[in-house]
């Protein structure tokens, strides 16, 4: 950045400025003669009145603006506007005040650089000219870009926005914008002399720009707390259009809250009873989960579980996830969602961590391919766990030095036509079945959300929840204590896993915020609001119920067993007979076969059946077998020998132990002493005791 842009930007911060003392005199004077005033008369003295303000800094004119917009003189967002063109038009004149002389010149597409005796040297067969830095903001990362115009003979011009670091590499960006056509006039320092005639040409004509990458929550834009959308920063004075906020893509900007302070108040009450309403759409345990998760996202909180909805194909179970995710964006139904199971684990971690705040729904996790299972697998491993954990993965720049944490901050939802295996990881997601949805109340939930209702309703709610965090800065320590407490409570009521209640315990969270907006703008009596709120405990208490059935049929103990199983009646093991070696009694059963009249063995060994009927399994070929039948079938043991030794008998699956309570045992097998396991038969069948 040159002197002269350093000293156009203090003298627009008021830093050593003398502009006067301001003709309508102090803040409350000001109003006092606005208010005499009417229509264009006004405008224009509030428009002179800014102007004078910005020349002062921002502490005038959040002084002057606090009270012409507290009088209800003027729109926050106009006074906004009119505070950015003053201070835009003032960098643009002190810049050209202070502009020393350029040592360029153009002339008819052609860039010169004139020498000290008066002639010029033809520099470049193009015109580059800076016309825009533009400060690029993710919310992890800051980055800066600049955007050049290169302008041909003849005049064509395109525009290219480079990092800043490169600004220097002046043949590298001019080709990325005209191809062969930028010529450089080889000499001394040549890149060097184009890279400064753009920074000079331009001078006079742009200004530094900050956009945001990322959507939720900002303290630090204007003082105050405000979420991001690609329609702007909405706080709680309402949208502030003036913030630019750019995703990267179309679809990604399809999330976009409009301004609640737009409509009256009757119609925000009822896209709020319209989006409670969504409860009615199928039972409440399919879609208690899906809305708690749209409540629970923008809570300034990372998340703690991610909602999963299964179903067979034509269950509507992506159409009615879509209508919940159409409270972040009436584009985004079921031709939009923001991601899917084909994205790799990379770009679903990336894209969870720059979405914070807002439901993220990845739909269709439905394996169809050979390599699926395993593929779908690891990318919902890591992302799932990723959220739950609050944890990114560790990356390094180039240079070696480490990359800020991405960890994934939007509240995640799923489809999916069957459920990620893993029992740690089946405890981090709210799974609930898509069941009975009701096609014509779906129709007409579709037709809200397109409408824009749904985005209407969340944007009252994140308006309130913004009110909420400028008037108390410990109302996050307030919502992480309402969650302990519900984790408490639901943990007596449950029981299972530890993170079930948790899960719940936030989703409730979710509902409860949102029905306190609800209340405080008249759309539920406080009664309804608590009839709703034991409604959807109730739902929710009989979710974490069933969770616990997945958590349990995903626990390694049961995916070691499930997988030798699997591998006896495939043909990939057998037992055994204890004292012969031999087929045991109906050997069909354990992985033999009749061939001529005798039987053979089919698979390595496992293990022996005991005179009592009881299996007896070898520790380390039975983990080898069962290890690699469970890869193969997308139920990875993903654990040690030791730890699943553990898990059998503390899930009461061997029936006896050795010494010191220790899960192997010894017996006498074919005349040897051999070290065992011994099992329940039918923990390996599957067959009711």
């Amino acid at each position: 950045m040159t002197d002269s842009q350093n000293l156009a930007e203090e003298i627009v911060k008021g830093e050593g400025v003398d502009v006067g003392e301001c003709p309508l005199g102090t803040p409350e004077e000001a109003v006092k003669q606005l208010a005499e005033l009417e229509g264009a008369d006004r405008l224009d003295s509030i428009g002179k009145l800014v102007v004078w303000a910005a020349g002062r800094g921002e502490l005038a004119l959040q002084q002057y603006k606090n009270a012409v917009v507290e009088a209800g003189l003027i729109r926050p967002g106009d006074w906004r506007s009119l505070a950015s063109e003053a201070k835009k038009q003032r960098v643009h004149d002190i810049k050209v005040a202070v502009r020393s002389e350029c040592p360029y010149d153009d002339e008819d597409g052609l860039l010169y650089l004139n020498t000290p005796d008066g002639g010029r040297v033809l520099l470049a067969r193009f015109v580059p000219e800076v016309v825009a830095q533009v400060i690029r903001d993710d919310g992890a990362e800051i980055t800066t870009l600049i955007k050049i115009r290169v302008t041909r003979p003849g005049g064509q011009s395109v525009e290219v926005e480079v990092p800043a670091e490169r600004l220097p590499q002046a043949r590298r960006w001019a080709a990325q914008a005209i191809g062969a056509s930028a010529v450089i006039t080889p000499m001394s320092r040549d890149e060097a002399h184009v890279a400064t005639a753009a920074q000079y040409l331009g001078n006079d004509k742009w200004d530094t720009q900050t956009t945001y990458a990322h959507t939720g929550w900002r303290s630090d834009i204007d003082g105050n707390w405000r979420f991001l959308t690609a329609s702007g920063a909405l706080g709680a004075d309402g949208l502030d259009t003036a913030v630019t906020v750019d995703l990267g893509t179309d679809q990604l900007n399809m999330y976009a809250l409009p301004d609640p302070t737009a409509v009256e108040v009757e119609v925000l009450v009822a896209a709020v009873r319209a989006s409670v309403a969504l409860l009615d759409v199928a039972p409440l345990n399919v879609t208690a989960p899906m809305l708690g998760a749209a409540y629970r996202a923008p809570l300034p909180l990372l998340p703690e579980t991610s909602a999963f909805l299964v179903g067979t194909s034509g269950s509507l179970k992506s159409a009615m996830s879509a209508t919940v995710q159409q409270h972040y964006g009436r584009r985004l139904d079921a031709k939009h969602f923001p991601a899917n199971w084909t994205f790799t684990g990379n770009a679903l971690e990336s894209l969870a961590n720059q979405l914070a705040n807002v439901l993220l729904i990845i739909d269709d996790y439905a394996p169809q391919s050979a390599d699926d299972p395993r593929r779908l697998a690891i990318a919902a491993d890591r992302i799932f766990r990723g959220a739950a954990n609050s944890a990114g993965r560790g990356r390094l720049r180039p240079d070696g030095t480490p990359r800020p944490a991405r960890p994934p901050k939007a509240q995640l939802a799923a489809t999916g036509e069957d459920v990620p295996p893993g029992e740690s990881l089946r405890a981090r997601l709210t799974i609930t079945n898509a069941d009975a949805i009701d096609v014509v109340k779906l129709t007409e939930a579709q037709q809200r959300g397109a409408a824009g209702v749904y985005e209407l309703a969340m944007a009252g709610y994140v308006r309130h929840l913004a009110a909420e965090l400028d008037a108390d800065a410990e109302y996050t320590d307030r919502l992480r204590e309402q969650i302990a407490q519900r984790r408490a409570e639901l943990a007596r009521a449950t029981g299972g896993h530890t993170r079930v209640p948790e899960a719940a315990a936030s989703l409730l969270t979710g509902f409860r915020q949102f029905l306190t907006f609800a209340v405080s703008i008249g759309a539920f009596t406080a009664d309804e609001a608590s009839a709703q709120m034991e409604k959807v405990k109730a739902a929710l208490l009989q979710v974490a119920a069933d969770q616990a059935a997945y958590v349990k049929g995903m626990s390694v103990a049961e995916v070691y067993l499930r997988a030798l199983r699997a591998a006896l009646f495939g043909g990939g093991a057998h037992l055994a007979d204890q004292e012969t070696g031999r087929e045991p009694a109906d050997p069909e059963k354990w992985g033999w076969e009749s061939h001529a009249g005798e039987y053979r063995s089919k698979g390595k060994r496992i293990g022996w059946l005991s005179n009592t009927g009881d299996v007896l399994l070898h520790p380390d070929v039975a983990f080898e077998v069962a290890r690699d039948h469970a890869g193969r079938s997308a139920e990875p043991l993903a654990t040690t020998k030791v730890t699943i030794h553990k898990r059998l008998k503390e899930g009461g699956h061997l029936a006896s132990t050795g010494e010191d309570d220790r899960p192997a045992v010894r017996r006498r097998i074919v005349g040897r002493n051999t070290r065992v396991l011994h099992v329940h038969a039918n923990r390996i069948t599957g067959e009711t005791a």
